[in-house]
């Protein structure tokens, strides 16, 4: 088992294991209260709801199970997982576990973040790009109507673990969904050799989330350097929503970067070659690039986005010295970038 600290406030361990389930004897010690919560989603509750609860025969257990997908992620689940918390006499000293992938752990931090102003909240990521990305740093969220994560809080669990053994129950397109974030880690890495998609592995995640951990920790509520984890994003979650959501977040990434790596092209004056290493790059490992809708849609749906500053977009980019930097660029200057 690796275990990594993230330095915010509170600190915090990550617990990374490649198939020993030593969960019990890690994660009993953490849970306080009388009362514990598991958030799961129709397939990991079919998966591992008897497993958790034969788990943890010793504690008060209540299952909640939200609908899987990004819909999900709404107000309504919101406030009613809130008030099934209070029909169940949860109290501040109680525990909230968020067991699955990034829609649960985005919806049940959220709910533990504000839950009586905050209830003790512990991570289980199930899905490779919850492991690799979202378990770790604190950001919390639902959708609106008006785009992806515009409500949400900046709130730290008590600790995260991490087993790749799920990983095993995984479809092969959500193995691929967390490869679009892992690619950004190599644009973000100071040694890209370090995040390698040849065998997705303890050593991997590890190498991915230290790089998120030592950013965040400096800064923890994205007024600064954190920004830079959004590469890829900008275009990625405008693509999310102009595909109604029937393509992941991880795949959504993925084509983001594409358009990130292509706008630094233009910007910076780099040769073709930067280019075509990217696309090498996702064909390797499979992974989709291409995209279907238009850029200047894109553009406004990203200008919709949290991203927006002033009347520019802050996207990131790769400058001259391989460095990923936040660039305020204008709608009409990155459409004709993108499409000169």
């Amino acid at each position: 088992m690796r275990i990594l600290k993230v330095k915010t406030k509170p600190i915090y361990n990550v617990y990374i294991t490649d198939g020993a389930l030593k969960i019990k004897e890690t994660l009993s010690p953490l849970i306080s209260g009388e009362k514990t919560a598991v958030l799961y989603d129709e397939n990991t509750f079919g998966l591992y709801g008897k497993f958790l609860s034969q788990t943890f025969n010793d504690k008060k257990l209540f299952s909640y199970v939200i609908k899987a997908g990004e819909n999900s992620k709404n107000a309504e689940n919101y406030f009613s997982l809130l008030n099934k918390l209070a029909i169940d006499g949860f109290t501040r000293k109680d525990t909230l576990i968020a067991f699955g992938g990034g829609v649960v752990g985005d919806l049940g931090a959220f709910v533990a973040s504000t839950y009586m102003r905050g209830i003790k909240l512990i991570a289980m990521p199930t899905t490779l790009l919850a492991m690799v990305d979202s378990s770790v740093g604190g950001k919390t969220a639902i959708n609106l109507d008006k785009g992806k994560n515009l409500c949400g809080t900046f709130y730290q669990p008590s600790a995260v673990f991490i087993n790749t053994e799920f990983l095993k129950t995984l479809p092969e397109r959500e193995i691929k969904c967390g490869l679009g974030e892992i690619l950004k880690y190599r644009y973000l890495s100071k040694k890209p050799s370090d995040i390698t998609v040849d065998n997705i592995d303890e050593k991997l995640i590890y190498n991915c989330l230290k790089i998120k951990a030592g950013i965040v920790s400096k800064d923890e509520k994205e007024k600064n350097e954190r920004k830079l984890l959004n590469f890829g994003h900008t275009f990625g979650h405008a693509i999310e929503k102009a595909s109604l959501f029937s393509l992941s977040h991880g795949e959504c990434v993925a084509k983001g970067i594409s358009f990130a790596i292509k706008l630094s092209y233009k910007y910076f004056g780099y040769n073709n070659d930067f280019l075509t290493e990217y696309e090498k790059l996702a064909l390797s490992c499979g992974v989709d690039i291409s995209c279907d809708f238009n850029v200047k849609e894109l553009l406004k749906i990203a200008y919709s986005d949290k991203k927006r500053n002033g009347d520019k977009i802050d996207f990131v980019l790769i400058n001259k010295k391989k460095k990923p930097v936040i660039v305020p660029i204008s709608i009409e200057k990155a459409e004709k970038l993108l499409c000169e």
